[in-house]
């Protein structure tokens, strides 16, 4: 089945429009179940609808695409990729497909992740039922200097970016040579989208980034994906989200970051299996 795009209007002024892809459930058993996917940084749409068509067997599958993601039109203006405009972007989207409070459940993968815990700790609409996450994180080690880019103009930031993109390209390889794969993606992606929309999401969004302590205020179960090794996040932190007596790890046997590549089958599988163990 071929998916639905709306375009949804999140800011006025200036004027910001999102994408969300929609994919109708193909199975009558789960045409109740709704499935927000928030993809994390550089991912978009595209990356995530092979994962959707196959969890279209179990729910309706709806991709949000943030601010700065993709295709969605996003004014090159400071201030726009904060934690709280994502919060109230959420919110919007949620509102747009007419879901009432409890009755999706969203999965968010990495900086996605991190998108929806900020969401539920502190936005102000409508709450999931569960959540599905891919490597999450409480808190991402940006290196101190990371702040001095967003003052470095635009023209000379491309070319900073790709000194950075070479030297960790070569330092990655030597830590994880699978990992090296990600550097060169991360470099296609950006080349591909909206670079100084996506460098300012890092430089308003990840850095800001911190949950540390706050986990416990997280009261949703989880399924939780990692991969067996991941050099870009920490394993072991994983264990920081299993507070919740419903919340399960499942470890996908990988040693790459984007866990879901390759095994979407597998994980919309131990999807279905797990919501169906909670009764959603």
């Amino acid at each position: 089945m071929n998916e639905i795009i709306d375009i949804v209007k999140t800011h006025t002024d200036p004027e910001v429009k999102i994408r969300v892809a929609k994919f109708p459930c193909s199975n009558k058993k789960y045409s109740k179940r709704n499935v927000i996917i928030v993809p994390g940084w550089l991912s978009a749409i595209d990356n995530f609808t092979t994962t959707a068509k196959i969890l279209q067997a179990y729910g309706n599958i709806f991709i949000y695409e943030p601010r700065g993601f993709g295709e969605s039109l996003t004014p090159h203006k400071k201030g726009l990729f904060t934690i709280e405009e994502y919060n109230e972007e959420l919110k919007l989207v949620i509102d747009h497909l007419k879901l009432k409070n409890k009755d999706f459940i969203i999965l968010g993968s990495c900086s996605g992740a991190a998108m929806v815990f900020n969401y539920v700790l502190d936005g102000t609409g409508k709450k999931p039922s569960a959540l599905v996450i891919f490597s999450p994180q409480e808190h991402y080690k940006t290196p101190f200097w990371l702040p001095i880019l967003g003052w470095i103009p635009t023209f000379f930031m491309s070319f900073i970016q790709k000194l950075i993109i070479i030297f960790y390209r070569f330092y990655v390889k030597i830590r994880s040579k699978k990992e090296s794969e990600n550097v060169t993606w991360a470099e296609e992606r950006l080349k591909k989208n909206d670079a100084w929309s996506l460098r300012r999401y890092v430089l308003e969004f990840i850095i800001s980034y911190d949950i540390i302590g706050r986990q416990k205020g997280i009261d949703i179960p989880m399924l939780i994906f990692v991969a067996k090794k991941d050099y870009f996040v920490d394993v072991a932190k994983s264990k920081e989200f299993t507070h919740h007596p419903d919340t399960e790890i499942f470890q996908v046997d990988v040693s790459m970051h984007r866990v879901q590549e390759g095994n979407e089958k597998l994980i919309a599988e131990e999807v279905n299996k797990y919501l169906n163990k909670i009764k959603l």
